[in-house]
């Protein structure tokens, strides 16, 4: 399709491109923070803070000069590495020539000043020439690829070139969506990477997102309704001089310049005195103070001589200006974070709750940190995410973020193998922020009228929408269910919904529920789920996944906090919260009167062993919030047979544990949850025979750093699912039906709290089992249903019609089916 932006670029610059110097590389070190040298100090005096633990310790390169710098502020210094760049080349040299190097991409480019195509080969995604990472040029060839390779309209037919940089070097943007007729008034997301050019795997990212969301056109509903509907504008490098430095003086990759090129002394060579630090060079609040940015030429943070000052930021407020996003992300590294504005102070800002709740959807599955800089990193000004958002002036308000990938261990050039996790880590977010730029329908709560779906029943499942998009969903929304599990089935057709406004919920109209139903041979406590999707007649499409567990629970333990702590042993701080307006309930708190302590190890379990030998699954259900340093400090949900050996449990919000005192792979809880919401772990592994006495902890972990609120949670509920406690008969063993009607003894016999009824059918037909005394009067029927053919178990709790336990004596079960009938006998005692 022909449709390329209007290029905002002036013309190439004539003059001679100053002369790379060849600086030494920067040393990484940690620095002590104390009441003498603070994070404010060190940012002040314009160093190259490169991560920050909180009242703890600051993480900086440090550039020729520096050191007496960090003298003068009286810096206790230690040295991490000595040479960074070296240590991330060679760690990418030996991973990359431990494999085998897969073949490249022929690719034609766009056509020359001559008016040739050329063909060239790309490295292949993750294996690019600069220590895995794609170099500019390849940029180039990945953006020609996507161009030349679009069949579905979806790709503008050529690159746009939106400026040029200090030196030169054409800025390069690319429009996807699908093509439309007269003006095109979709909602735009924007994302950009590489504004500090030492951060390829933000670059790296956006191609990530851009491939998966382009494979997905056409197979893929949501992929194909974000390109219809949407305009996705990339800028995979706005900073290429820089970029291209490195490259020039570390081309096996961990280059450590930041800046862009500019000549700040006018000496006509550029070393680590000069540049401008593009992400301090944006108009709004552009020199705020001398913490988020400086003043002086020098400095690793240097502002510019004036807010957009340098043309890479112009091209920046060029494009953004002319596009007017809605929503965005500018990708850098690292640190595991998502930073929304401000940047420039620890105030909020007036969409400080619509922030809150966007982190919680993108952040759901990555563990990272989210909020603003000044709260979770350090202050920054004149920075991207605060013009986007507060610059009013020259476009409407847009909703963007930072995301900072990686953790310490990766640092700012990632090992080659680390490259496809980190961009996928990010995939929910580009996909959330893509959509959410218009309308963006999730499920907000779904419930069974009945309270459970048993197997071989139906239910009634009501779910609730919101919508977390900036437009209103609607009109003529509506919802249609479908199973993504055997045995699970919907009964009901699609419902409708009325118009959702932005950041609104609304249950469906008139109340309407679907109908779904579960096999009878799904086995009790069993997860089956069902996908919702959301659509319009204008084409609007968005899914979710609701989770159900087939059967009828037995509780084995429930504590809403009301109680206060008496079922629990307590070590340190854990205690109960009261009275908080946003959750006006009690609850359980690792740290109720404030943040978690240092060097934490707090412990909250339960005093009393749970019985979950009858279970064939078990699980925990609680409400939870929380707020823990990510990649560093955790909290875990651990379970235990023997009292001795815990292990960490498995919920829907849970990652893998990273570095710090996480247990490492292990499921753990950190970085921020903002809003209180449902949470499930699983018990299953500590349910069954053997189980009559497991333990349940709950247990914060923390390091000497950053401390925050840590783990709250309440409404407790351990469950088990017992096959002999469910409403309907069981299915048993897979395989082949039976050859004949059989009844197996019940057992155990004589019973005392209860009894197992297995029989077998060889084909289906109507079943009726009862339980008469010895007269041949009805006790209790316990089936009386079509049934196919198969295995099954149905408990009997030893009480009649009428709820009451039945007298010690002889009873007689009675089965009856198809291929005739069957009786056997069993003892009651006391």
């Amino acid at each position: 399709m022909t449709r390329p932006l209007a290029s905002l670029a002036l013309g190439l610059l004539l003059a001679a491109a100053p002369a790379h110097a060849q600086s030494p590389e920067p040393r990484l070190v940690r620095v002590a923070l104390d009441r003498v040298v603070t994070l404010a100090g060190l940012l002040e005096a314009g160093l190259d803070v490169v991560d920050v633990k909180a009242g703890e310790s600051a993480t900086l390169l440090e550039w020729p000069g520096d050191a007496a710098t960090l003298a003068t502020l009286g810096a206790r210094v230690e040295v991490l590495d000595d040479d960074p760049a070296a240590s991330a080349a060679r760690r990418a040299a030996e991973e990359l020539a431990a494999r085998p190097r897969p073949p490249g991409t022929p690719v034609r480019s766009a056509t020359g000043p001559d008016g040739v195509f050329r063909t060239q080969l790309l490295p292949p995604f993750g294996s690019g020439s600069m220590g895995g990472y794609w170099t500019l040029d390849e940029v180039k060839m990945k953006l020609d690829q996507l161009v030349a390779d679009d069949t579905h309209d979806v790709v503008a037919d050529k690159l746009d070139t939106l400026g040029y940089t200090v030196q030169g070097r054409p800025i390069w943007g690319l429009e996807l969506g699908k093509s439309v007729v007269g003006p095109d008034t979709r909602p735009v997301a924007f994302f950009n990477a590489l504004t500090h050019a030492r951060e390829p795997e933000g670059m790296q990212t956006v191609f990530y997102f851009v491939d998966d969301l382009l494979a997905g056109y056409a197979p893929d509903p949501f992929a194909t309704y974000l390109l219809d509907q949407r305009v996705i504008y990339i800028v995979p490098v706005v900073n290429p001089d820089g970029y291209e430095r490195n490259r020039a003086t570390n081309p096996g990759g961990g280059g450590n310049w930041r800046k862009n090129l500019r000549d700040n002394d006018g000496s006509g060579t550029v070393n680590s005195q000069d540049g401008v630090d593009l992400n301090r060079n944006f108009g709004y609040k552009w020199g705020y103070d001398n913490i988020g940015s400086s003043g002086t030429r020098s400095d690793a943070t240097y502002r510019g001589p004036s807010a957009f000052s340098e043309p890479e930021t112009q091209a920046q407020r060029d494009v953004v200006a002319q596009l007017e996003p809605r929503t965005g992300l500018s990708f850098h590294t690292y640190s595991d974070l998502l930073l929304n504005p401000w940047g420039y102070t620890p105030a909020g800002v007036p969409d400080s709750a619509a922030f809150y709740e966007w982190n919680d959807e993108m952040s759901l599955g990555n563990g990272y940190m989210t909020g603003s800089g000044p709260r979770i990193l350090y202050a920054v000004n004149g920075e991207f995410n605060d013009w986007c958002y507060g610059d009013e002036a020259l476009k409407p308000r847009a909703f963007t973020w930072t995301p900072e990938v990686g953790n310490d261990a990766d640092g700012f050039w990632p090992a080659p193998s680390r490259i496809v996790p980190l961009a996928r880590q990010n995939l929910r977010a580009c996909y959330t922020v893509a959509a959410i730029a218009g309308a963006y329908v999730r499920v907000e709560s779904a419930a069974l009228a009945e309270g459970t779906l048993d197997a071989g029943g139906a239910s009634h499942l009501a779910v609730r929408a919101r919508n977390i998009g900036l437009d209103p969903a609607g009109p003529g929304l509506g919802a249609a269910l479908a199973s993504l599990d055997a045995g699970a089935n919907v009964l009901s057709g699609p419902i409708a919904y009325p118009t959702i406004g932005s950041l609104q919920s609304a249950d469906a109209t008139g109340g309407v529920t679907f109908t779904v139903a579960a096999d009878d041979t799904v086995t009790p406590g069993r997860l089956v789920r069902f996908r919702v999707e959301f659509t319009t007649p204008a084409g609007f499409y968005a899914r979710d996944t609701v989770e159900i567990p087939v059967g009828t629970p037995t509780v084995v333990f429930a504590d809403g906090a009301s109680g206060g702590l008496g079922a629990w042993d307590v070590s340190s701080a854990w205690g109960i919260v009261s009275n908080d307006p946003i959750h006006p309930s009690r609850y359980f708190a690792d740290s109720p009167s404030g943040k978690y302590a240092a060097n934490s190890n707090a412990r909250l379990t339960l005093h009393d062993p749970l019985d979950l030998s009858a279970g064939v699954h078990a699980y925990a259900f609680f409400d939870t919030r929380w707020q823990i340093e990510n990649d560093y400090d955790a909290a875990v949900i651990e379970a235990s047979l023997d009292g001795s050996t815990w292990t960490p449990l498995a919920g829907r919000a849970t990652v893998p544990g990273a570095i710090g005192v996480q247990p490492a792979g292990k499921p753990v809880y950190a970085g921020v949850r903002n809003y209180w919401k449902p949470e499930r772990v699983d018990l299953s592994a500590f349910a069954g025979p053997t189980a009559t006495a497991a333990r349940l902890r709950y247990r914060l972990l923390s390091d000497s750093g950053a401390q925050y609120d840590g783990f709250n949670f309440d409404s407790l509920r351990v469950v088990i699912y017992d096959p002999l406690a469910q409403p309907q008969p069981v299915a048993v063993e897979d395989g082949p039906p039976p050859a004949t009607l059989a009844f197996s003894p019940p057992a155990p016999n004589p019973a005392r709290g209860r009894a197992a009824l297995g029989f077998a059918l060889p084909r289906a037909g109507e079943v009726r089992l009862e339980i008469l005394d010895v007269q041949g009067r009805r006790v209790r029927r316990l089936v009386a249903a079509p049934m196919a053919a198969g295995r099954y178990v149905q408990g009997w709790d030893l009480r009649d019609e009428a709820g009451r336990h039945v007298a010690p004596g002889l009873y007689l079960a009675s089965l009856s089916a198809a291929d005739g009938r069957l009786t056997r006998r069993l003892v009651v005692i006391e």
